[in-house]
């Protein structure tokens, strides 16, 4: 069976040297958490669970609602963790900062679509998940995360984002992040329908860290190392 998250957690500090050490700032990423938007001038902290239930229908009893301020801290990005998972981190790393994987990706797309001059879309490709994100102006204008069974499933979702949103198949451009098999496919199949589309490449983009070299490492991690 498998573990709680927690006890992976907890095991691998203890089999790892490295996260036993005392660091000046430590970052965690959580990943696949369920996550809202807000903007910022809706947004007050003691009504942060009943932002998030607004649009997460899973209960969020045995989970605590975090926030992370992204997009020039003109948009809050709302998570939940498992209280114990929150627990163990706050007494292992007292000053770690935790951000839902989202946020990285969220603040990289805002920074980019500052220097474009059309709407700036990005998919982030994983292996059961795709990231998908359009901004305008540096404001986004869809973030949503979703989870796919094969290609054609994943195909049918995008470009129906790109058709609600009124993207030109030959004026527009997506970027596209992860080059995985799944990645690959799935680009391949795209370029049937999208003229324009860039992969996007960690070590052009984040060529002043060493860290944007290592292929295996996720994007959403390398975005927030940069960002940092």
């Amino acid at each position: 069976p498998l573990k709680p998250l927690t006890a992976n957690l907890k095991a691998a500090v203890e089999e790892t040297e490295m996260l036993r050490h005392t660091y000046g700032a430590v970052n965690i990423l959580i990943a696949d958490a369920s996550y809202t938007l807000v903007p910022k001038e809706y947004y007050a902290e003691q009504y942060e669970e009943e932002f998030y239930q607004q649009n997460i229908s899973t209960p969020t009893t045995g989970y605590i609602v975090m926030h992370n301020q992204v997009g020039d801290e003109q948009i809050v990005t709302l998570f939940a963790i498992e209280k114990q998972l929150h627990k163990y981190i706050t007494t292992q790393y007292p000053k770690a900062k935790v951000y839902a994987a989202i946020s990285p990706l969220i603040n990289f797309g805002v920074e980019r679509s500052y220097a474009s001059g059309k709407k700036y879309t990005l998919l982030n490709i994983r292996k059961h998940s795709i990231d998908f994100m359009c901004y305008e102006n540096a404001m986004p204008l869809l973030v949503n995360t979703f989870k796919y069974k094969d290609t054609a499933d994943a195909l049918y979702f995008l470009l129906n984002c790109w058709s609600t949103l009124g993207l030109s198949q030959t004026d527009d451009t997506l970027h596209i992040v992860g080059q995985s098999r799944q990645g690959k496919t799935l680009t391949k199949e795209l370029e049937k329908f999208i003229q324009h589309i860039h992969l996007v490449r960690p070590a052009e983009e984040f060529h002043s860290t060493e860290l944007a070299r290592i292929d295996e490492m996720p994007f959403d991690l390398q975005a927030l190392i940069a960002c940092e």
